[in-house]
């Protein structure tokens, strides 16, 4: 594998090819907001990463589809907090503390890593088993005095002829002490009326858990109180994607018991009416928690097939006294992999019946 670190004044506001590998490319620029971006592109489709802000992975389309999800931005802008330049298809929460904060927390929703103001930021390009690929790296370091420091590494690679990214994060602990872990992968497709979700769970109550506690940030209708009773006994009245369903502000299930192949990998998709497929796999061995969230407004359009996580996100209070939160030794690390991206038809349907086989 090589490695190319990336300066600040290579990006302008043209676009610009940096790397060009038979097929595989990396192309650098500047949004007119002033936020860095690299963009990853293959033959199928392209990647759109922020190198020092979050790693956000901005926009992905393949076969000529946007898969992320809809929203008032049309690109990052300079901010403190990921609510303010908010659209992204992927995210990274926590790593401390995630997901909402409740009365007796003091955290930002999802935590630092959202938009975090990455340190360094690298090219990777390489070859492996799944053939030649190219990729964004960084480093992201969170030292407090008197309190916890660790580094985030994540990495989005996208191989030739793939459609679908391999996304990693890598925490070290670099302090002497133990440290509390959350962590949510945020993958967020665009939701599509006549849409079918296809997973590696059952439907039932027990394994689609209703979160019913609603959010400070979030106001609510008697539609949506009335649909939240009928979800809590019935969870797959969300298996299709309906235009009449009330999505607003949003509606979240926390999936036990996930089913997984011989590998160790859980699948998620959201097969679309032309047969394509949002695809969504992860490995609860590494991550034991797993979210649905579906959020349709006039202002935004979302759905989290999967969210794959350590934790819930009803933040660190209701999460420690669910027994949630992880502990990273000090001097330790830890490493998380996720997949994800587009089928076409044809892998769809080897997908499904990979699905309903276990």
């Amino acid at each position: 594998m090589i490695k190319i670190s990336l300066g600040d004044m290579i990006f302008t506001e043209a676009e610009k090819t940096f790397l060009d590998w038979d097929g595989l490319k990396v192309s650098l620029f500047s949004y007119g907001t002033g936020i860095r971006a690299a963009r990853l592109e293959n033959k199928e489709g392209q990647a759109t990463i922020l190198p020092f802000r979050g790693q956000q992975l901005w926009d992905v389309s393949f076969h000529g589809r946007q898969l992320r999800m809809n929203s008032l931005y049309d690109a990052p802008r300079v901010a403190d907090h990921f609510l303010d330049t908010y659209g992204c298809f992927m995210m990274h929460c926590g790593a401390l503390k995630m997901g909402c904060p409740g009365p007796e927390d003091d955290h930002p929703l999802h935590g630092e890593l959202p938009y975090a103001r990455y340190d360094d930021a690298w090219i990777v390009a390489g070859e492996d088993e799944g053939g030649r690929y190219i990729g964004v790296s960084g480093s992201f370091e969170y030292n407090r005095a008197f309190s916890d420091a660790y580094v985030a590494r994540p990495c989005v690679t996208l191989h030739e002829g793939s459609t679908v990214l391999d996304i990693d994060m890598h925490i070290d602990n670099i302090s002497n002490y133990p440290m509390e872990l959350m962590y949510m992968c945020h993958i967020n497709f665009l939701p599509v009326i006549g849409g079918r979700i296809v997973q590696s769970a059952d439907w039932s109550p027990e394994a689609m858990v209703l979160r019913t506690s609603i959010p400070e940030h979030l106001r609510v209708s008697r539609n949506f109180l009335d649909f939240l009773k009928k979800l809590k006994k019935d969870p797959s009245l969300t298996e299709t994607i309906r235009e009449e369903d009330e999505y607003n502000p949003e509606i979240c299930f926390f999936i036990e018991s996930p089913k997984v192949d011989s590998e160790g990998w859980s699948h998620y998709l959201q097969v679309h009416p032309d047969g394509s497929a949002d695809y969504v796999a992860y490995m609860p061995e590494e991550l034991d928690r797993n979210t649905r969230w579906i959020v349709r407004t006039k202002n935004q359009e979302a759905l989290g097939i999967a969210l794959p996580a350590t934790c819930d996100p009803e933040g660190y209070t209701a999460e420690k006294k669910k027994g949630h939160l992880k502990t990273i030794d000090g001097g330790g690390e830890v490493s998380f992999h996720i997949k994800t991206g587009y089928l076409d038809k044809s892998q769809v349907s080897g997908m499904e019946k990979k699905i309903q086989s276990l």
